[in-house]
C-alpha cells in the first residue's frame, strides 16, 4: 500500500501544473514526504527513503509500461483491454520482477 500512495503522491506533486516542472530536487522531496505523511500517518519513511524507493519503483514501472505499450501494439481481432492486461502481466511476469511491484500495476495511471 505504501507503493501505491508513494506514486499517487509523486504524480500530484510533480504533475502540479502550477510548481511541477520549476521544483528542485530537495523542495520537491519535502512535498512529496509531507503529503506522504498525511496519507500514511505513523510511517517512518524518510524523505531519503522515499526517493530511494522511487527509484526502484520508477525502473520498474518503465518495464511495466513497456509491457503494456507492447501488449496493445499486439492488438488482435476480438481482443478487448481484459486480454491485453493478461498479455502484458504475462510480458511483465516474464522479466522476473512482477512480485515485487505488482500493486502497482493496478494502480491505473502508469
Amino acid at each position: 500500500m505504501e507503493d501505491v500512495s508513494l506514486c499517487e503522491v509523486w504524480l500530484q506533486i510533480c504533475h502540479c501544473p502550477v510548481s511541477g516542472n520549476e521544483m528542485k530536487f530537495f523542495h520537491m522531496w519535502k512535498k512529496i514526504h509531507a503529503e506522504f505523511c498525511e496519507k500514511i500517518p505513523g510511517t517512518t519513511r524518510t524523505e531519503m527513503a522515499l526517493s530511494s524507493r522511487w527509484k526502484i519503483l520508477n525502473k520498474e514501472l518503465g518495464k511495466w509500461r513497456n509491457a503494456l505499450a507492447k501488449a496493445m501494439d499486439n492488438y488482435r481481432s476480438g481482443q478487448n483491454r481484459t486480454n491485453e492486461m493478461i498479455q502484458a502481466q504475462m510480458w511483465f511476469g516474464a522479466t522476473g520482477v512482477a512480485k515485487k511491484v505488482s500493486p502497482i500495476m493496478n494502480v491505473g495511471r502508469w
